[in-house]
């Protein structure tokens, strides 16, 4: 998963082969694993998380758009 694209992601999303929930983790784990690089100031794993379920929810009631529950940080 970590290595596909933003299309391939949502794909994945719409064909519920993955959740946002799972995505989230998963990059989540990358980041603590390459913490020594330093790319990132501050972490929100548990607003990550939140957020993430939110996107699950919406896209159970098929609500939102098509970047809807992808993982991005910013």
């Amino acid at each position: 998963m970590l290595d596909q694209s933003v299309t391939e992601l949502c794909a994945a999303l719409a064909a519920k082969k993955v959740s946002s929930a799972e995505l989230t983790r998963a990059f989540l784990g990358r980041i603590g694993r390459l913490k020594d690089l330093n790319a990132f100031i501050t972490v929100d794993e548990a607003g990550a998380l939140e957020q993430a379920a939110q996107a699950d929810a919406r896209r159970a009631r098929s609500a939102g758009g098509p970047l809807t529950g992808v993982p991005f940080a910013y």
